[in-house]
């Protein structure tokens, strides 16, 4: 066994254990923030669904598209951008009459 190296191994197994510790904090920080995504996308879709926030259906149509940049992303919500286009035909009627 050398003088010179007998720490360095110990030093290596420190920086390892280190460099482990720190990649699972960024997992969870990345699932974190990926459930903290899911749940606005849901608070979002909840309030497209009963149209509770005025002119968020009539925003999120006109922009979506536009937002997304993959073509594979535009054609997944191209069905979603047309139904938030569509007014029920309810609206047009008003039920006192």
């Amino acid at each position: 066994m050398s003088l010179l190296g007998g720490n360095d191994l110990k030093e290596q197994q420190k920086i390892n254990d280190l460099e482990l510790k720190i990649n699972r904090e960024k997992q969870k920080l990345d699932k974190k923030l990926t459930r903290q995504k899911i749940l606005l996308g849901a608070f979002l879709v909840d309030a497209l669904e009963n149209d509770s926030v005025a002119g968020l259906k009539e925003y999120t149509a006109d922009n979506l598209l536009d937002f997304l940049t993959r073509q594979a992303d535009k054609d997944l919500m191209l069905d979603l951008v047309e139904n938030l286009r569509t007014v029920p035909v309810s609206n047009y009627y008003n039920s006192d009459d």
